[in-house]
């Protein structure tokens, strides 16, 4: 059983192939850069055979762009499936679903028309992915789409965390309110913590720390999302690669005034300006980490910046809480980088908390428990895999069809 997992942009299409029903292995991945563009080229990696391939083809729209894609995969010298009759489903990555989802669902015209209308609410993501889901039903019109939102895990919120402190007509006409992200990526998580602790779903309590360009903390109270710190959209909450995080609102009238800036304008600065890049001049985390490393003070700056907010969202979830069995560190920082996570929970003995240094130096990129035998609460790294989960959810959506 093998499903397509789809993840498209304006301009491009991530995929991977996964066999589910092979110890949900990847057999073929990579992507469509480009499309719309006379530079568009696919980067494929058959995984099964090792071959790589990183080749110029001409795909003037997202529907050139899948079947450049379903043809690769189905290369006679180079492909992974003699057939589309090999692929069992598709799954796409969709990042809105506002109010309207709270779960994976199979695509029909009602669907698609949904995810539309949520374009204000994410005007970069939505637009591309229903540009991806209509290609693919255009070019393989009898297999059955599944669409897996970021948003739909924290439908769970109660609405006194999901609501703003400001005139609620604006939740009623313009549904503002928190929407969370990187929902996929924390269902994933509580997935591996179901059998790590060995306890049911409804039973975890846990804080999930996502840490990568974007970043977001997650409170999960008896396995639902209870709290997490991005809100309407993903500028909320931590410092991130090159967004701000949490912020004073006074400050942005204060410098669109001062510089006479539209609202356009101001969201690119808050959104791709700021953040790390905006403290030190550097976004990428491993290349901040080196500039620390040799001196630079800004970095050191913007480093300590960074772990203090994410320790505050730690301490705040515990609190909310009140029982955690575990503390995760999931995204590509937090992964890989065992100085953040060391940094993040230091000096938190009184709220439980006791990290095993040497575990955690030894961690990075693998599963792992990094916290002390004698720590109330448990520790881990676990890589996190929203491609898998999303195949699952594909064939559990499709399996009741």
């Amino acid at each position: 059983m093998k499903v397509l997992v789809i993840n498209c942009g304006s301009s491009t299409i991530k995929f991977q192939l996964i066999d589910v029903e092979n110890n949900n292995q990847v057999i073929a991945k990579g992507r469509c850069d480009m499309v719309g563009y006379k530079e568009s080229n696919i980067i494929y990696n058959n995984v099964r055979d090792n071959y790589k391939m990183n080749e110029e083809r001409d795909m003037p729209t997202h529907k050139e762009g899948m079947e450049v894609l379903l043809d690769t995969l189905m290369d006679k010298e180079h492909g992974v499936i003699e057939s589309l009759d090999e692929i069992y489903a598709i799954g796409h990555r969709v990042v809105h679903g506002g109010e309207k989802f709270s779960s994976s669902v199979l695509v029909d015209d009602n669907v698609l028309k949904a995810i539309e209308e949520l374009t204000d609410l994410a005007p970069l993501h939505n637009p591309g992915a229903v540009m991806g889901i209509k290609a693919m039903l255009e070019v393989a019109p009898d297999k059955k789409n599944v669409v897996v939102f970021d948003t739909a895990f924290h439908q769970t919120l109660p609405n006194y965390n999901y609501l703003y402190a400001i005139d609620y007509k604006y939740y009623t006409n313009n549904k503002i309110r928190r929407y969370g992200f990187h929902g996929t990526s924390y269902q994933y998580i509580l997935g591996r913590l179901e059998e790590i602790l060995n306890k049911k779903k409804e039973d975890i309590n846990a804080i999930v720390c996502h840490l990568g360009g974007g970043a977001s903390i997650c409170a999960i109270k008896n396995g639902k999302s209870y709290d997490t710190s991005m809100g309407f959209t993903p500028l909320e909450g931590l410092v991130m690669e090159t967004r701000c995080g949490d912020i004073d609102a006074s400050i942005v009238t204060r410098i669109m005034k001062d510089e006479n800036l539209t609202p356009e304008q101001m969201e690119e600065i808050l959104n791709k300006k700021s953040g790390r890049l905006g403290l030190c001049g550097i976004g990428d985390q491993r290349q901040m980490i080196q500039a620390e490393r040799d001196g630079n003070e800004m970095a050191k700056l913007a480093r300590k910046i960074q772990t203090n907010r994410n320790k505050k969202y730690i301490g705040a979830y515990i609190a909310e809480l009140n029982r955690v069995d575990a503390i995760v560190f999931t995204g590509g920082n937090g992964e890989n980088n065992a100085c953040e996570r060391e940094d993040m929970v230091s000096d938190m003995e009184c709220l439980g908390i006791e990290l095993d240094k040497e575990l955690n130096n030894n961690a990075s990129g693998k599963e792992a428990k990094i916290s002390k035998d004698s720590s109330k609460i448990g520790m881990y790294v676990i890589p996190t895999n929203e491609e898998l989960e999303i195949a699952r959810q594909t064939v559990e959506i499709v399996s009741k069809c």
